[in-house]
Protein backbone atom coordinates (compact mmCIF):
# COMPACT_ATOMS: atom_id res chain seq x y z
CA UNK A 1 0.00 0.00 0.00
CA UNK A 2 0.86 3.49 -0.49
CA UNK A 3 -0.46 6.90 0.85
CA UNK A 4 0.26 10.51 -0.16
CA UNK A 5 1.09 13.05 2.41
CA UNK A 6 0.64 16.72 3.05
CA UNK A 7 0.97 19.02 5.52
CA UNK A 8 -2.19 21.33 5.29
CA UNK A 9 -1.22 23.85 8.63
CA UNK A 10 0.92 27.15 7.79
CA UNK A 11 1.95 29.80 10.51
CA UNK A 12 -0.23 31.82 7.79
CA UNK A 13 -3.63 31.99 7.30
CA UNK A 14 -6.36 33.22 5.25
CA UNK A 15 -9.59 31.96 5.34
CA UNK A 16 -13.49 32.35 5.45
CA UNK A 17 -15.31 32.43 8.35
CA UNK A 18 -17.61 30.30 10.10
CA UNK A 19 -20.50 31.08 7.45
CA UNK A 20 -18.24 29.80 4.79
CA UNK A 21 -19.16 26.49 5.14
CA UNK A 22 -22.92 26.67 4.83
CA UNK A 23 -22.85 29.44 1.91
CA UNK A 24 -19.76 28.41 -0.11
CA UNK A 25 -19.06 31.73 0.17
CA UNK A 26 -15.60 32.06 1.57
CA UNK A 27 -12.38 34.14 0.64
CA UNK A 28 -10.73 35.13 -2.29
CA UNK A 29 -7.34 36.05 -3.32
CA UNK A 30 -6.88 38.25 -6.97
CA UNK A 31 -3.64 39.17 -7.96
CA UNK A 32 -4.19 41.61 -10.93
CA UNK A 33 -2.42 44.12 -12.76
CA UNK A 34 0.56 44.06 -15.34
CA UNK A 35 4.75 43.34 -14.32
CA UNK A 36 4.80 46.89 -16.33
CA UNK A 37 2.96 48.48 -13.82
CA UNK A 38 5.16 47.23 -11.19
CA UNK A 39 2.75 43.76 -10.22
CA UNK A 40 4.93 41.28 -8.31
CA UNK A 41 3.08 38.49 -6.29
CA UNK A 42 5.12 35.52 -4.83
CA UNK A 43 3.31 33.85 -1.77
CA UNK A 44 4.83 30.81 -0.25
CA UNK A 45 4.15 29.12 3.01
CA UNK A 46 0.72 30.55 3.41
CA UNK A 47 -2.69 27.95 4.62
CA UNK A 48 -5.39 28.62 2.83
CA UNK A 49 -9.34 27.34 3.69
CA UNK A 50 -12.78 27.67 3.74
CA UNK A 51 -12.10 29.85 0.18
CA UNK A 52 -13.82 30.16 -3.22
CA UNK A 53 -16.90 31.60 -4.51
CA UNK A 54 -18.22 29.72 -6.97
CA UNK A 55 -21.89 31.22 -7.79
CA UNK A 56 -19.38 34.67 -8.63
CA UNK A 57 -17.15 34.16 -12.00
CA UNK A 58 -13.48 35.07 -10.89
CA UNK A 59 -13.80 34.36 -7.05
CA UNK A 60 -11.33 31.51 -6.67
CA UNK A 61 -9.02 30.43 -3.33
CA UNK A 62 -6.10 32.19 -5.35
CA UNK A 63 -6.74 33.87 -8.74
CA UNK A 64 -3.56 35.04 -11.38
CA UNK A 65 -5.97 37.60 -13.43
CA UNK A 66 -4.85 38.78 -17.17
CA UNK A 67 -1.11 39.51 -15.39
CA UNK A 68 0.90 38.87 -18.59
CA UNK A 69 4.23 37.82 -18.00
CA UNK A 70 5.26 36.67 -14.47
CA UNK A 71 8.86 35.46 -14.49
CA UNK A 72 9.88 37.28 -11.25
CA UNK A 73 6.09 35.75 -9.06
CA UNK A 74 5.79 32.02 -7.95
CA UNK A 75 3.48 30.27 -5.70
CA UNK A 76 5.20 28.17 -3.29
CA UNK A 77 4.50 25.79 -0.30
CA UNK A 78 0.77 26.80 -0.29
CA UNK A 79 -1.88 24.49 1.36
CA UNK A 80 -5.24 24.88 0.50
CA UNK A 81 -7.60 22.61 1.64
CA UNK A 82 -11.67 22.58 2.33
CA UNK A 83 -12.75 24.94 -0.02
CA UNK A 84 -15.16 25.78 -3.10
CA UNK A 85 -13.41 26.91 -6.22
CA UNK A 86 -9.98 25.92 -6.85
CA UNK A 87 -6.34 25.70 -5.28
CA UNK A 88 -5.14 28.38 -8.02
CA UNK A 89 -6.23 29.65 -11.26
CA UNK A 90 -3.61 30.77 -13.84
CA UNK A 91 -5.19 33.27 -16.00
CA UNK A 92 -3.71 35.56 -19.21
CA UNK A 93 -0.53 34.75 -17.13
CA UNK A 94 2.78 33.37 -18.22
CA UNK A 95 6.49 32.57 -16.99
CA UNK A 96 4.79 31.72 -13.75
CA UNK A 97 6.38 29.45 -11.13
CA UNK A 98 4.21 26.70 -9.11
CA UNK A 99 5.85 24.38 -6.72
CA UNK A 100 5.42 22.27 -4.09
CA UNK A 101 1.64 22.89 -3.36
CA UNK A 102 -0.94 20.80 -1.77
CA UNK A 103 -4.32 20.63 -2.41
CA UNK A 104 -6.90 19.02 -0.45
CA UNK A 105 -11.15 18.09 -0.26
CA UNK A 106 -11.44 21.76 -2.99
CA UNK A 107 -14.08 22.11 -5.57
CA UNK A 108 -13.07 22.38 -9.09
CA UNK A 109 -10.26 21.50 -11.30
CA UNK A 110 -7.36 22.38 -8.87
CA UNK A 111 -4.69 23.81 -10.71
CA UNK A 112 -6.80 25.19 -13.51
CA UNK A 113 -4.83 27.00 -16.48
CA UNK A 114 -8.40 29.29 -17.86
CA UNK A 115 -8.11 30.54 -21.65
CA UNK A 116 -6.05 28.14 -23.17
CA UNK A 117 -3.56 31.42 -23.71
CA UNK A 118 -1.31 30.93 -21.07
CA UNK A 119 2.43 29.12 -21.67
CA UNK A 120 5.70 28.81 -20.41
CA UNK A 121 4.06 28.68 -16.60
CA UNK A 122 6.32 25.84 -14.76
CA UNK A 123 4.23 23.33 -12.36
CA UNK A 124 6.34 21.16 -10.72
CA UNK A 125 6.58 18.92 -7.50
CA UNK A 126 2.64 19.76 -6.50
CA UNK A 127 0.07 17.32 -4.60
CA UNK A 128 -3.26 17.65 -4.99
CA UNK A 129 -5.50 15.21 -2.83
CA UNK A 130 -9.35 14.15 -3.57
CA UNK A 131 -10.23 16.83 -6.01
CA UNK A 132 -14.57 17.44 -5.75
CA UNK A 133 -16.65 17.73 -8.83
CA UNK A 134 -18.72 20.98 -8.51
CA UNK A 135 -21.72 21.66 -10.06
CA UNK A 136 -21.43 25.71 -9.57
CA UNK A 137 -18.40 26.45 -11.87
CA UNK A 138 -17.77 25.23 -15.19
CA UNK A 139 -19.23 22.72 -17.13
CA UNK A 140 -16.27 20.67 -17.22
CA UNK A 141 -15.96 20.99 -13.44
CA UNK A 142 -18.55 18.12 -13.56
CA UNK A 143 -15.81 16.36 -14.92
CA UNK A 144 -12.94 17.35 -12.10
CA UNK A 145 -9.18 17.44 -12.70
CA UNK A 146 -6.53 18.15 -10.46
CA UNK A 147 -4.64 19.71 -13.21
CA UNK A 148 -6.60 20.92 -16.06
CA UNK A 149 -4.50 22.25 -18.64
CA UNK A 150 -5.86 24.14 -22.06
CA UNK A 151 -2.85 24.91 -23.39
CA UNK A 152 0.22 22.37 -24.15
CA UNK A 153 3.33 25.01 -23.88
CA UNK A 154 3.62 24.96 -20.34
CA UNK A 155 5.65 23.13 -18.06
CA UNK A 156 3.99 20.25 -15.98
CA UNK A 157 6.76 17.63 -13.86
CA UNK A 158 7.01 15.75 -10.53
CA UNK A 159 3.67 16.31 -9.87
CA UNK A 160 0.94 14.06 -8.23
CA UNK A 161 -2.82 13.28 -8.42
CA UNK A 162 -4.99 11.23 -6.03
CA UNK A 163 -8.02 10.33 -5.16
CA UNK A 164 -9.77 12.85 -7.74
CA UNK A 165 -13.59 12.50 -8.30
CA UNK A 166 -12.68 11.96 -11.82
CA UNK A 167 -9.47 13.10 -13.96
CA UNK A 168 -5.95 13.45 -12.39
CA UNK A 169 -4.51 15.47 -15.60
CA UNK A 170 -6.65 16.63 -18.02
CA UNK A 171 -4.81 17.92 -21.33
CA UNK A 172 -8.26 19.42 -22.57
CA UNK A 173 -6.34 21.82 -25.14
CA UNK A 174 -8.58 24.24 -27.07
CA UNK A 175 -8.93 24.83 -30.47
CA UNK A 176 -8.83 29.07 -29.62
CA UNK A 177 -7.89 30.85 -26.86
CA UNK A 178 -11.53 32.22 -25.42
CA UNK A 179 -12.88 34.59 -22.58
CA UNK A 180 -10.85 37.78 -22.36
CA UNK A 181 -8.23 36.44 -24.17
CA UNK A 182 -10.30 34.96 -27.03
CA UNK A 183 -8.40 35.48 -30.34
CA UNK A 184 -8.67 32.83 -33.64
CA UNK A 185 -4.54 33.81 -33.91
CA UNK A 186 -3.27 30.81 -31.18
CA UNK A 187 -3.88 27.97 -31.97
CA UNK A 188 -3.35 25.24 -28.95
CA UNK A 189 -4.38 22.06 -30.49
CA UNK A 190 -1.73 22.69 -32.59
CA UNK A 191 1.22 23.93 -30.41
CA UNK A 192 4.03 21.87 -29.11
CA UNK A 193 3.38 20.06 -26.00
CA UNK A 194 6.03 21.80 -23.40
CA UNK A 195 7.80 18.99 -20.65
CA UNK A 196 5.56 17.07 -19.36
CA UNK A 197 7.28 14.27 -17.49
CA UNK A 198 7.08 12.14 -13.94
CA UNK A 199 4.43 12.78 -12.91
CA UNK A 200 1.67 10.38 -11.13
CA UNK A 201 -1.52 10.09 -10.74
CA UNK A 202 -3.29 7.12 -8.61
CA UNK A 203 -7.13 5.98 -6.87
CA UNK A 204 -8.63 8.56 -9.26
CA UNK A 205 -12.62 7.68 -10.10
CA UNK A 206 -12.15 7.14 -13.40
CA UNK A 207 -8.43 8.53 -15.42
CA UNK A 208 -5.03 9.04 -14.28
CA UNK A 209 -4.06 10.93 -17.85
CA UNK A 210 -6.19 12.45 -20.66
CA UNK A 211 -4.95 13.97 -23.65
CA UNK A 212 -7.66 15.75 -25.91
CA UNK A 213 -7.19 16.95 -28.78
CA UNK A 214 -3.77 17.48 -29.01
CA UNK A 215 -2.05 17.54 -32.38
CA UNK A 216 1.08 19.39 -32.88
CA UNK A 217 2.31 20.62 -36.49
CA UNK A 218 4.97 23.19 -37.61
CA UNK A 219 2.22 25.53 -38.24
CA UNK A 220 -0.28 25.80 -35.45
CA UNK A 221 -2.88 27.45 -37.32
CA UNK A 222 -2.92 25.90 -40.53
CA UNK A 223 -4.97 22.75 -40.51
CA UNK A 224 -3.21 19.27 -41.74
CA UNK A 225 -6.48 18.13 -43.63
CA UNK A 226 -5.33 20.79 -46.67
CA UNK A 227 -7.21 18.70 -49.21
CA UNK A 228 -5.70 20.64 -52.30
CA UNK A 229 -2.47 19.12 -51.12
CA UNK A 230 -1.40 15.53 -52.54
CA UNK A 231 0.34 15.33 -49.19
CA UNK A 232 -0.79 18.11 -46.28
CA UNK A 233 1.98 16.24 -43.88
CA UNK A 234 4.47 17.17 -45.79
CA UNK A 235 3.56 21.28 -45.71
CA UNK A 236 3.23 20.76 -42.27
CA UNK A 237 5.31 18.27 -40.39
CA UNK A 238 3.60 17.06 -37.30
CA UNK A 239 5.72 17.24 -33.79
CA UNK A 240 5.78 14.43 -31.40
CA UNK A 241 4.20 15.26 -28.03
CA UNK A 242 5.87 13.02 -25.21
CA UNK A 243 4.31 12.45 -22.04
CA UNK A 244 7.61 11.16 -20.23
CA UNK A 245 7.98 8.77 -17.45
CA UNK A 246 4.33 8.83 -16.16
CA UNK A 247 2.94 6.67 -13.84
CA UNK A 248 -0.36 5.82 -13.58
CA UNK A 249 -1.85 3.21 -11.11
CA UNK A 250 -4.87 1.81 -9.57
CA UNK A 251 -7.48 4.42 -11.60
CA UNK A 252 -10.67 2.93 -11.54
CA UNK A 253 -11.44 3.30 -15.41
CA UNK A 254 -7.80 3.46 -16.90
CA UNK A 255 -4.61 4.70 -16.43
CA UNK A 256 -4.38 7.12 -19.84
CA UNK A 257 -6.84 7.86 -22.46
CA UNK A 258 -5.87 9.42 -25.62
Amino acid sequence: MRAEVGLLTRNIKIQGDDSSVETEYGSHMMMNGKKESGLVASFSYVEITKCGQPKIVGRYCSHFHMTGEMPESSVRGMAVHHSYARVLTIHGTHFLLVEKNVGYFVKGHNIFIEDGIETNNVIQDNLMISSINSLTLLQSDISVASYWITNPYNTVRRNHAAGSDFYGFWYEIKEHPDGPSATSDICPMGMPLGESRDNVAHSNVRFGLRVFKLSARKYPCIATQLHQLEDPYSYNTAIESVFDNYTLWQNEECGFLG
